[in-house]
């Protein structure tokens, strides 16, 4: 395949690390999340606008477009639900002095896991917890969703991934592919792709109980992202090492690295990435404070 790796712009206005990117709100722009404590609708690199305000950290959040609801995570602070039409807080829920790090909807439910291994099971009729699921004695740092197969996967600070049944929650295998913490995990078809501080990314084949399928060691430091974009055959990766690489989905053969030296990307670590499906663009967040956007071919 042949790329043409371009810069399309550089989003400025942060004052911390970017965290999170999402669809917007609005057709054909982003949200993104940082540790300032803003949640920010970007139209263009010159106007971004703010959607929501909190005063710690935003490590996650949810945009349920559909319904014009924000599920966000304040550090510290719990919960709160953000109806994105009046930009106003819907419902808060309290979770103590803990940090939420991911957060994934899935039909009527909302899922968040957290700093003290658990994932909380939201009603999102009631807005209300409706399960507290102990996970790990440590952190759940990921969490991904397969509808289809009705499964939910997790991963965990003790180098873990956990199968769930996604209406019973009960506990349905636990896999040991990881040497450090599990950071990030994607369904892609019958495939959970998983990756973390180790380095590596791992594809395991849920239609054949999780058996492996491919292993690569990925990048020099922590994975903090990986996304498969749809439409494509393509995985991306992002990591502490500062760049973002371009995976073949189904081999794990690298295609491309973009980096600082050759494409001006970012100096320092690259924490999450967004791809628009419409526009073939991807987006990336970083501990610089910007995001960046990206063509590849």
């Amino acid at each position: 395949m042949k790329f043409e790796i371009n810069k399309v712009a550089t989003y400025k206005g942060h004052k911390d690390s970017v965290y999170q990117l999402a669809e917007g709100i609005t057709e054909g722009r982003f949200l993104s999340a940082a540790g300032d404590g803003y949640l920010v609708e970007w139209a263009s690199p010159e106007v971004g606008v703010p959607v929501a305000r909190v005063n710690h950290p935003i490590y996650a959040f949810e945009h349920r477009k559909e319904q014009q609801r924000i599920w966000l995570g304040e550090n510290s602070e719990g919960l709160h639900l953000i109806d994105t039409e009046r930009k106003k807080v819907e419902a808060s829920l309290k979770l103590g002095k803990v940090s939420v790090f991911s957060i994934v909807s899935a039909g009527n439910k909302t899922l968040a896991g957290n700093s003290l291994g658990y994932i909380h099971v939201i009603d999102n009729e009631q807005n209300a917890f409706i399960r507290h699921l102990e996970v790990s004695a440590k952190s759940v740092r990921a969490i991904a969703v397969n509808e289809s197969a009705g499964e939910l996967a997790a991963g965990c600070s003790d180098h873990c991934i956990r199968i769930y049944d996604l209406d019973t929650l009960e506990l349905k295998k636990t896999i040991e592919a990881h040497t450090n913490s599990v950071f990030t995990l994607a369904y892609h078809d019958r495939y959970l792709v998983s990756a973390g501080r180790d380095a590596h990314i791992h594809i395991h084949d849920s239609a054949l109980a999780y058996l492996p399928v491919a292993s690569v060691p990925a990048h020099n430091y922590a994975i903090n992202h990986i996304l498969p974009l749809k439409g494509t055959s393509l995985l991306a990766s992002c990591s502490m090492d500062k760049s973002i690489k371009i995976w073949d989905i189904e081999t794990l053969q690298l295609l491309k690295v973009i980096d600082k030296g050759k494409f001006a990307s970012h100096g320092t670590s690259v924490n999450r990435l967004w791809w628009n499906e419409n526009t073939r663009r991807l987006y990336s967040g970083s501990d610089d404070r910007t995001v960046s956007e990206w063509t590849l071919f």
